[in-house]
Order: structure tokens, then sequence, then C-alpha cells
């Protein structure tokens, strides 16, 4: 069995690549980490899914290990029952060293059943966190309570009084799909002002 020793991880409930780690995410050191060689197939519907290996078939009963396809690597931690709760990529200069040795990494063959096919969303963690926050926002604003913010945020994005409380969300809920930005600046601008 391979090892790979000091490295750092970035594990998440999903998987994200390296330049998308934030400040706010917990990295961790790893002095000593078995790494695994899986086909390309493999590799992308673990990396890609909601997974649970079949851990009779990794040599060793680990619950965090490496996996490569040759081409990428990535971290696993897998719970007691094989499902895996979290992933990390690894940063560009860490990977590049493993995969300079990819020839030397036995490639095994592992079984794994996909729970659950996630949709490919090409979208980045910002944007993503960005459209949750804007949709929390719009859930837990009262029509009827909150209607002067609701017209405030209107009128700061768009420069127009409008009156009408269904038009004005609708036009929020359009505009969180459409130019998430705007949006975004707009009401954590309309927060800082107002102290909401």
């Amino acid at each position: 069995m391979e090892y790979i020793y000091d490295i750092v991880l970035n594990l998440q409930e999903e998987y994200y690549d390296f330049y998308e780690w934030q400040k706010k995410d917990k990295i961790i050191n790893i002095k000593k980490i078995p790494i695994y060689k899986v086909s390309n197939k493999d590799y992308l519907n673990i990396k890609n899914n909601n997974v649970t290996i079949d851990k009779d078939t990794l040599p060793k009963s680990n619950k965090l290990f490496l996996l490569t396809s040759g081409v990428e690597v990535m971290g696993i931690l897998i719970n007691n029952n094989g499902k895996i709760i979290k992933k990390s990529s690894l940063i560009f200069e860490e990977s590049d060293d493993i995969l300079e040795d990819k020839d030397e990494i036995k490639q095994i063959n592992i079984k794994y059943l996909i729970n659950k096919q996630l949709k490919q969303n090409f979208i980045s963690r910002l944007s993503k966190e960005k459209i949750k926050y804007i949709n929390k926002y719009l859930k837990n604003i009262d029509k009827q309570k909150d209607e002067y913010l609701l017209k405030y945020i209107y009128y700061e994005i768009y420069n127009i009084e409008e009156n009408n409380l269904d038009t004005i969300y609708n036009e929020l809920l359009k505009l969180s799909k459409n130019d998430i930005n705007k949006i975004y600046n707009s009401i954590k601008k309309i927060k800082i002002e107002l102290g909401k």
C-alpha cells in the first residue's frame, strides 16, 4: 500500500476545487495517508455523486484516504458504513507531486453504490453561497410587515418607486436568478444601513 506524507485537506460535504477554498474553511494537515488508484470512470463517479464505498474492496480499513485516477487526486472521508461524508481537492503543488509518481501507485478495483446522482452545476462556490443567502433573506421577508423594506430594496436596485408588493417580490425573485450580484450587493448594503 502506498502512502502520501504531509498534505493539507479541506474536507467539505461538497467537493470544491482548491482555488475555491475560503479562509473560514477548516484546513487540516495530514502527516500520513494511504492512496488508492482507480479507473477514471470510478473516480468521476465517486467525485460527482453521493456514493457508498464497499469497504471490503479497500486494501485497508481507513476512513480517510486519497483516491487518484492518475489525472486528479482527492481526499475522501467515509463513515462506518462506507458512505462518503466529505471530500477534498488538494492544493495544486501537492496534487502535482503525487501525479508525478502515478505509475507507481497500484490500481485497485473498487466497488461502490451510487446513492444519488448529483446534478452537475457549473456554478462557483461563491455564487452558490450568494444564492443561498439571497433565497434565505427573501424567504424570511413578510410582504406585509416588511413592506417598506421591500420597497426600499426595489428602489435601491431599479431607482423606481413601486407600490405593488407582489410585483416587487416577483421582480426580486427573478433578479435572484438572473443577476445575483446586483441583488446580493443591494441586500448587503441595506442590511448595513438598516442594521437588519
